[in-house]
């Protein structure tokens, strides 16, 4: 540890960018204090209890090619309590459900032959080609090149409108061509038997982050960065009591979404001013109910419901319930089409629910519990024409992390540790002795 107040860091955010940036920072000699809004740090890897046991805001596994999440696991000591397993993935259209690697389905699905062949060799190209960054045009341009239109309007367009609420012409084919190339769920997913990983991850990176010296204040939102002849002097920020602290720094990583970022600072970031992001409801129950079909993801094209998909989170880890029954994952993007659910009463919200997968699997789901979270800053939308922010500002002594800067690769954990370790390393670049 150093007292050279050249080193002093202030991170905003104590998720995996911040933590992940914090310990390379502390093992390099400079002081990090991480700032973080929330009762508990963590980010979007947060968690909630039932009956002391943990569960995951939502959706979390391990992927089998994460290799900075794999990494920092092995770091931690976890990676030995991790078990490998297929996830079956589903596609719901007109109220039934298919499986696109069953041979049955993949004939059943309500696509022509030929469009089904197009399909087939969009996956093939994606899954060869390898530099996605070179690809410029936007996702209906490229789609309907490759696999056709049919394919697109089937399968793409609905699948980028329960993740952005756009149509495909105002998104990036860069990013949906790396997911396919990526194929996550062709490939076994991780997770730790009995609890929720996410937990474990955090509590060993906090654990970790101390023992090298930082301080995390949780409870703490960042209130104002401030300046002086038009130089970075620090932060305010404000502690559970409601009263306002200054702490001086000469380095500054902030790790919240751009927009929280420019909220709080006097410097103009133009950079950062067109990055949106989207919220999203999680609602997750425990029944003790089973699915008549196997399954870890649902994603529904055609009708559009409630929810736009649903994981079966006990089908990859059988460990997860209080009960020992079957955990369910309801997840809605708020897309200015389902924006008015955001206020939404968990009760009325699980009814709607309820309604929509009694439509697909016949029966009306019974929770033997439920929790709804409200997670916020959920996606970066990675628009036609985006670009990835430089790590470092306009203004000396102010960094950036997050995984609005790790496009076009698949946003996980570990796109969130590597983005954080990233700004790391400028700021070790840029302070080096």
């Amino acid at each position: 540890m150093t007292s050279d107040s050249s080193k002093e860091v202030i991170i905003i955010g104590g998720g995996m960018s911040g933590l992940g940036a914090g310990i390379k920072l502390q093992e390099q000699g400079f002081n990090c204090t991480i700032l973080e809004a929330q009762p508990e740090a963590g980010g979007l890897a947060g968690f909630f209890t039932v009956q002391n046991k943990y569960f995951p805001l939502g959706y979390h596994h391990i992927l089998y090619q994460d290799e900075p999440l794999i990494a920092t696991l092995k770091k931690m000591g976890l990676y030995s309590q991790v078990v490998w397993k297929k996830g079956r993935v589903l596609f719901a259209v007109n109220n039934k459900v298919y499986d696109l690697t069953n041979p049955l389905d993949f004939i059943r699905f309500p696509l022509p032959w030929l469009d089904k062949l197009r399909f087939v060799k969009l996956m093939g190209f994606c899954l060869l080609k390898n530099d996605w960054e070179s690809v410029t045009e936007d996702a209906r341009t490229w789609l309907t090149r490759i696999a056709g239109p049919k394919v697109r309007e089937v399968v793409f367009d609905p699948l980028m409108d329960i993740k952005y609420g756009l149509g495909p012409e105002h998104l990036s084919a860069s990013w949906i061509g790396s997911r396919l190339h990526y194929q996550e769920f062709s490939k076994p997913l991780g997770f730790i038997p009995g609890t929720d990983w996410t937990k474990l991850l955090v509590d060993a990176l906090i654990a970790n982050f101390k023992k090298l010296g930082g301080k995390i204040f949780l409870n703490a939102p960042a209130q104002k960065i401030t300046a002086s002849n038009s130089a970075y002097t620090g932060v305010e920020y404000k502690d559970s009591y409601g009263t306002v602290h200054s702490i001086p720094s000469a380095i500054l990583l902030n790790t919240a979404p751009p927009h929280i970022f420019l909220s709080l600072s006097p410097f103009p970031e133009p950079q950062l001013e067109k990055i949106t992001y989207l919220d999203a409801l999680s609602l997750i129950l425990e029944t003790d109910q089973k699915l008549p079909r196997e399954l870890y993801m649902l994603a529904c094209l055609n009708p559009r419901y409630s929810f736009g998909g649903i994981f079966a989170l006990s089908s990859l880890n059988p460990t997860l319930g209080v009960h020992g029954g079957t955990v369910l994952n309801f997840f809605t993007t708020l897309t200015p089409k389902y924006e008015h659910l955001r206020h939404t009463p968990s009760e009325k919200l699980l009814e709607l629910y309820q309604a929509d997968f009694e439509k697909l699997f016949g029966f009306k789901v019974k929770p033997l519990w439920h929790h709804l979270t409200l997670v916020k800053n959920y996606s970066p939308r990675f628009l036609k024409d985006y670009k990835n922010p430089d790590c470092r500002s306009k203004t000396h002594g102010i960094y950036f992390a997050g995984n609005y800067l790790t496009h076009p690769a698949i946003t996980s954990t570990g796109s969130a540790l590597a983005s954080g370790e990233k700004a790391a390393d400028c700021i070790l670049q840029d302070y080096a002795g």
